[in-house]
């Protein structure tokens, strides 16, 4: 877990990576607070090797919900730029990568590829794809201009992207919709435009879901396509996730670990990591030994973003119970259990 490793272009120091996480600490534009700092600025001093940044909306109409930070206007950049030398400057060698996304049904404008039963939604026309293709590629272009290591695109989470790999959410009959080829066109398309942006020496990552249970409409085995589709377009890493309410529903670690593994054996030497429950250090020496090239983390940096350190001087588990009090945080993602 402590040897480096690559990601493209990217030396990597450790296979520790903090898996995005909203933090909820926005102004009402889009700007960051003067917290986001010492937050990124700990995890860097924590040893995580590559720090995943909280989503950040790409155009004004895919804002998924309040407070939450955007790279979607030239005054954004000024505190982002912030975030990046905060974790530059700790000179621990943690990169830093912005996630990109659009909230498509739970966005301001809640565009989506159709319309789910008993939702209110606006059905994107051509022209509505074409701009949200061209708003992730000028998004990835500024987060490259401004410093970040990397960039992630999110199409987890039932998020804009993730909504049209569904068979359940994309039920369109031109060519973004019907067989799993069209419906990942959309997400090869923003990749090869964000690609084209930012040239081939710069590392560029998707989150994904492993698959969308307990719903249905995105299986593991299409999942595993997909993955293999980005790797051979050039994809620098895949970072595996799944439906968020399955978090509330497992009492035991890893559990999406099936399914990337699954994954894995289907993308060839593409890096691969997998975020979901890790907590014990044998349980991610066990998946690293496995499959995975490296592990994520979320909710157990929120309360411990020194939990890198504290495994390397021999801390067996983290201290997160799961809780999710953390989600609802007074000004900037927290662990509420620790503060009571």
């Amino acid at each position: 877990m402590f040897n480096p490793r690559k990601i493209g272009s990217l030396d990597v120091f450790n296979r520790f990576i903090r898996s995005a996480t909203a933090e909820f600490a926005a102004n009402s534009d889009g700007t960051v607070i003067d917290e986001y700092y010492e937050l990124y600025a700990n995890l860097a001093l924590g040893e995580v090797g590559l720090i995943i940044q909280g989503h950040l909306y790409i155009m004004d109409e895919g804002k998924a919900h309040k407070k939450m930070a955007g790279i979607a206007h030239e005054y954004h950049l000024d505190g982002l730029k912030q975030i990046i030398q905060s974790v530059h400057k700790t000179q621990t060698g943690s990169k830093i990568a912005a996630q990109l996304n659009h909230g498509g049904l739970h966005s301001v404008s809640k565009k989506a590829p159709s319309v789910p039963e008993g939702k209110n939604a606006q059905v994107m026309t051509e022209e509505d794809i074409e701009s949200v293709i061209s708003s992730f590629g000028i998004a990835a272009s500024r987060a490259k201009q401004i410093g970040y290591d990397a960039v992630q695109i999110h199409s987890a989470h039932e998020y804009l992207l993730s909504q049209f790999l569904s068979s359940r959410l994309n039920q369109r009959n031109d060519s973004w919709g019907g067989n799993l080829e069209n419906r990942a066109s959309f997400l090869l398309s923003v990749y090869r435009e964000i690609r084209s942006k930012v040239g081939s020496n710069y590392p560029v990552l998707v989150k994904i879901n492993s698959t969308d249970e307990p719903k249905q409409g995105f299986p593991v085995e299409d999942a595993a396509a997909v993955s293999k589709w980005l790797a051979d377009e050039g994809l620098d890493l895949i970072e595996i996730s799944g439906n968020q309410s399955i978090r509330t529903k497992f009492d035991h670690e890893a559990y999406f670990a099936k399914n990337a593994q699954y994954i894995k054996n289907n993308i060839g030497d593409m890096p691969l990591s997998v975020v979901g429950g890790n907590r014990s250090f044998e349980v991610i020496q066990q998946l690293r030994h496995e499959f995975a090239d490296f592990i994520s983390f979320s909710r157990p940096f929120i309360r411990e973003p020194d939990l890198v350190h504290k495994f390397r001087n021999g801390k067996q588990k983290a201290d997160c119970i799961s809780c999710n009090k953390c989600f609802n945080p007074p000004l900037i993602i927290t662990c509420l259990d620790k503060i009571i």
